[in-house]
């Protein structure tokens, strides 16, 4: 039984570590532009079918070199000749012949994702600078139509899947008379999402450009007198969203194949930034680690199908304790 407790914890951790990675798009651009973005989920979506693009679709073409599809060098071959199909060396060596696919598919869904962010902050969102804050939103929720009808029509609805970004060694052992199964590719992808998230938080707290976001959040107009360019905040923000979704649709890609309906996973993640309160990295933090490892025992104990409302259960409880969240800023409207 304590076996089994520590197996659903660590994969509970291990989800929760990707939602704070998307959760951080969210946030960053709610603290730098007050703009709760509905459509975040969609633009982790298109990060992982940018992936797929690049990683799956380019090196499968004619024109494309064979080793960007299969890297294999005689020194690869001979070595993997000799071990069994399922041990970690082999689990190693399939990896680093999709090594090249992965870097492109990687590099290229950066590259898109930030271009995207930044068309849809300066053709639909700079606009309404000035504006009601309720106007920006409501262009969040109708792009939630427009980018999955697009990805529909580019890639098509059929669910497709990508090589993983780690090596996928199985790694097992023994706790407490259980035996623990975990994939490599799973730990990679967790302490990846922690340096990011960690990474970004440093970056507003300690950077140049960091600290015009939180006082652009602060007072806009202020920011303003001060010399700060807010459009190039607002710019900056959605870029950073736009990235870091990039690299959470990838993983989310690896684990959960592609289709148009990985975006929905964002409003699970919404429920989750609530939670933690909309400007508060830490606090969303401890959000996306707890919902985690309340889905992944809600799993192990009742099932799948009731684990996908734990998010919504969770923010609710809280929200009635906490109505601005875990660690969100109490703002109070004198009249």
């Amino acid at each position: 039984m304590m076996g089994q407790f520590v197996q659903f914890a660590i994969n509970g951790l291990m989800a929760g570590a990707i939602y704070a990675l998307i959760a951080v798009g969210i946030v960053s651009v709610y603290k730098a532009t007050k703009v709760v973005n509905f459509a975040h989920g969609y633009l982790i979506m298109f990060g992982a079918y940018f992936y797929f693009t690049f990683a799956v679709i380019v090196p499968g073409q004619p024109w494309a070199p064979g080793w960007l599809a299969s890297w294999q060098p005689g020194w690869m071959v001979e070595m993997r000749g000799d071990l069994p199909m399922f041990s970690p060396v082999a689990a190693v060596l399939d990896w680093v012949a999709n090594l090249p696919r992965i870097l492109l598919g990687l590099a290229g869904a950066l590259v898109c994702n930030a271009i995207l962010g930044r068309v849809i902050e300066r053709v639909l969102m700079r606009p309404l600078m000035g504006q009601s804050i309720f106007a920006m939103i409501m262009v969040t929720v109708g792009l939630i139509s427009i980018l999955s009808g697009a990805a529909q029509l580019i890639w098509t609805a059929d669910a497709a899947s990508v090589p993983y970004i780690a090596p996928n060694m199985p790694i097992r052992f023994e706790l407490f008379g259980t035996m623990i199964f975990l994939f490599g590719t799973d730990l990679v992808n967790m302490a990846v999402a922690l340096l990011l998230f960690g990474g970004i938080v440093a970056f507003v707290k300690f950077t140049k450009g960091g600290i015009a976001i939180r006082a652009t959040a602060e007072d806009q107009s202020t920011a303003y007198s001060m010399g700060i360019s807010v459009p190039k905040v607002f710019s900056r923000a959605w870029v950073l969203a736009s990235t870091t979704g990039a690299i959470a649709g990838a993983i989310l890609a690896t684990r959960n194949g592609i289709s148009p309906s990985l975006g929905l996973f964002g409003f699970s993640v919404l429920a989750i930034v609530l939670m933690g309160g909309l400007d508060s990295y830490v606090g969303v933090l401890i959000a996306a680690m707890v919902v985690g490892v309340l889905e992944a025992m809600t799993q192990w104990q009742m099932g799948g199908g009731w684990a996908e409302i734990v998010p919504y259960v969770t923010v609710l409880v809280v929200l009635i304790w906490r109505p601005h969240g875990l660690m969100g800023q109490k703002e109070v409207e004198r009249i």
